[in-house]
């Protein structure tokens, strides 16, 4: 089975930026273009994944405090800054 064709319109400089990396890397529009959407494909889709956990976990009454939180963040700047000053 042949694979199906997708057209969609970019602007110019964007495929003039495409040639030249094609040309610097010895490889087809198509070769990065299909690297491109692929890596598109799979960090948005773990992203809603990700979201879709997240309101299951919440749904399901597994939530942690606010006060838990902000002092989780706030001890993690604390260390920041006290391990810049010493540096």
């Amino acid at each position: 089975m042949a694979s199906p064709v997708l057209s969609f319109r970019v602007e110019p400089t964007l495929v003039e930026q495409l040639d030249q990396l094609s040309e610097a890397t010895d490889r087809d529009r198509q070769y990065h273009l299909k690297r491109a959407l692929a890596r598109y494909v799979e960090a948005e889709s773990w992203h809603i994944k990700a979201i879709a956990e997240g309101i299951a976990d919440a749904n399901a009454g597994h939530l942690t405090d606010l006060k838990t939180i902000k002092t989780k963040w706030v001890n993690r700047a604390k260390h920041r800054v006290d391990g810049q000053s010493e540096q």
